[in-house]
């Protein structure tokens, strides 16, 4: 059976740990991209789940994973298209100002899932860190953010990067 049949239906969590092996993550990179929308997110479910040894290679797929993260519909998709870009190395000579916009945009928008706000947070930091600048910036932007309009997860991670400024 092909791996877009069987990511095209329901899989579990024992599924996930058994595709999530490196020989499978060029066929899942690209069905990330598949035009039916289970396929793409249990795709991307399972690429959350890859080993460590192949965040050097997410690093290298960077480019495509904030391809697909910005220009999907799928919230779904989006949410762990971001969270596998959290494995990846963001490297200062290669900062995307529109995947940084699209991240400070996204966290700042209350019409969007907790989920992705919050990994839109990180991943905002993670691009800013290499500047002082934009780490201000950033700063400036968090402060925004009034905490009685946060859940209790957003107001968790604006408190870990407030930290991670500090230190």
């Amino acid at each position: 059976m092909e791996l877009s049949d069987i990511l095209s239906g329901h899989i579990g969590g024992g599924d996930v740990r058994a595709l999530s092996q490196s020989e499978y993550r060029e066929e899942l990179l690209q069905l990330l991209s598949d035009e039916d929308k289970r396929t793409s997110d249990n795709a991307a479910w399972i690429m959350t789940h890859l080993p460590s040894s192949d965040d050097a290679w997410l690093t290298e797929k960077q480019e495509t994973l904030i391809n697909i993260a910005m220009r999907t519909t799928s919230i779904t998709l989006c949410r762990l298209a971001m969270t596998v870009l959290l494995r990846t190395e963001f490297k200062a000579d290669d900062i995307r100002t529109d995947f940084l916009d699209f991240c400070l945009d996204m966290m700042m928008r209350p019409d969007q899932p907790n989920g992705v706000r919050s990994v839109a947070m990180k991943l905002a930091y993670l691009q800013c860190c290499h500047f002082p600048e934009l780490l201000a910036e950033l700063r400036q932007t968090l402060d925004i953010m009034e905490p009685e309009f946060l859940s209790p997860a957003l107001k968790t991670t604006k408190r870990n990067l407030f930290k991670k400024m500090k230190g």
